[in-house]
C-alpha cells in the first residue's frame, strides 16, 4: 500500500497561497496589504456561506505571517514561501504556533477555557500564535462568552 497518508480531496487541493484562492480577490488583497504594511489586527472574523474559502483564507494568513523566509526574498512578500520549516510544519499539521479547532465538536465552555490557557503561552521563536476556530457559531452561549472575554482582553 502507498506510504502517503490519505487526504480528503477538498484538503488535498485546498489553495496554499492567496493567489490560488478563487473569487475572493477583495479579501485576499486586504489580507496581503495588512501583511505588507505590518498592520495586522489581533483578531479576524471570516463570515460567509459554506465553501467560499473562510478557513482557507485563515490558514493562508496564518502560514504567511509565520513564514520564516524574509519578505524581501519571497516572490510576493505577502505570500508564504511554502518551503521554510514553519511553512512545512504548518502543512504537515505540526506547527507549534497555529492551532485549528473545530468549534462544532469542541463547543463547551471547558473547551474554550482550555483554549484560553493555551493563549497565555507565548509563541515559539519570533512568530505569531494563530488560533483558527472553525464553525464558531456552534459554540454554546457560555463558551461564546468565554471566547469573547479572550478576544476583548488578549494576553500581552
Amino acid at each position: 500500500m502507498d506510504d502517503q497518508r490519505y487526504l480528503v480531496t477538498a484538503r488535498k487541493y485546498r489553495p496554499s497561497l492567496f493567489k490560488e484562492v478563487v473569487a475572493q480577490e477583495h479579501v485576499t488583497e486586504t489580507l496581503k496589504n495588512a501583511i505588507r504594511l505590518e498592520r495586522l489586527a489581533h483578531a479576524y472574523l471570516f463570515s460567509g456561506p459554506r465553501g467560499v474559502g473562510k478557513t482557507t483564507a485563515a490558514r493562508i494568513l496564518a502560514k504567511a505571517i509565520n513564514c520564516e523566509t524574509p519578505k524581501e526574498e519571497r516572490e510576493d512578500e505577502a505570500e508564504p514561501c511554502c518551503e521554510c520549516d514553519s511553512c512545512e510544519s504548518f502543512e504537515a499539521g505540526r506547527s507549534l504556533n497555529v492551532f485549528e479547532m473545530d468549534a462544532a465538536s469542541n463547543n463547551k465552555v471547558d473547551d474554550i477555557r482550555e483554549l484560553r490557557e493555551k493563549v497565555r503561552i507565548p509563541p515559539q521563536g519570533e512568530q505569531k500564535k494563530v488560533y483558527i476556530l472553525d464553525e464558531v457559531h456552534m459554540l454554546s452561549k457560555q463558551a461564546f462568552n468565554a471566547l469573547l472575554k479572550t478576544l476583548e482582553e488578549p494576553p500581552a
